[in-house]
């Protein structure tokens, strides 16, 4: 009995070091577990990973996150969003405007407007000036030059639109997609596995290719 007692009050006193703020500025410390008005500052950085008893917990900023990165061109440049893990660290609630955007492991419920989003799982509508590359999108994506998802649920908008499994609609001037049931709108629209319609220059997919419109 005292064993389970001391081992209760213990992990309850663990549980306190997640403070929870009504501002704070970003990147979060692994003190802070959640917050609940304004996030701002630089952006949220994986190395700040809340651990109870070595196992992961998510940090929450609910309300507006203001990212002010002015470096945000230079990791555009430099960043490969395909190279390490997508594990998610953070959940975003509300609404993000971004002088830079998300890296890794961010899912945001809300609306994103950035140069763009690397996150993890985009729930919602986002806008980003330059690409989008996330695990899971549901919602509307639009970006001037790529929006890939490795699953996506709604409507891509952009010059190059990549998903492995889509649900809904793709519409840019090159669309590809492994599996879609849905519609593709472009100059090249390809698909695997389609089920759906394809309206475009030039149409393929797993059972013919045909020009202007393709099933």
């Amino acid at each position: 009995m005292s064993f389970l007692i001391i081992n209760f009050f213990h992990a309850q006193n663990s549980l306190k070091v997640q403070k929870t703020r009504l501002i704070a500025l970003t990147p979060l410390n692994d003190k802070i577990g959640k917050v609940n008005g304004l996030a701002i500052g630089l952006g949220f950085d994986s190395e700040h990973i809340i651990k109870e008893q070595n196992v992961k917990l998510l940090q929450k900023v609910n309300g507006l996150n203001i990212d002010v990165n002015a470096l945000g061109f230079l990791l555009w440049m430099f960043y490969d969003p395909a190279k390490g893990e997508n594990t998610e660290f953070i959940k975003i609630n509300g609404l993000n405007i971004s002088a830079a955007g998300y890296l890794r492991g961010v899912s945001h419920n809300g609306m994103s407007i950035s140069l763009y989003n690397y996150g993890h799982t985009m729930n919602g509508i986002s806008g980003t000036l330059f690409t989008t590359y996330i695990e899971k999108g549901n919602g509307i994506f639009a970006s001037s030059l790529g929006v890939y998802s490795k699953e996506l649920n709604g409507m891509s908008l952009s010059v190059f639109n990549d998903a492995e499994m889509v649900r809904g609609t793709q519409i840019g001037g090159y669309n590809a997609g492994d599996d879609v049931k849905g519609l593709q709108i472009g100059l090249v629209n390809t698909s695997k596995k389609l089920k759906g319609l394809q309206i475009g220059l030039w149409n393929k997919n797993g059972k013919r290719s045909l020009p202007i419109i393709n099933f």
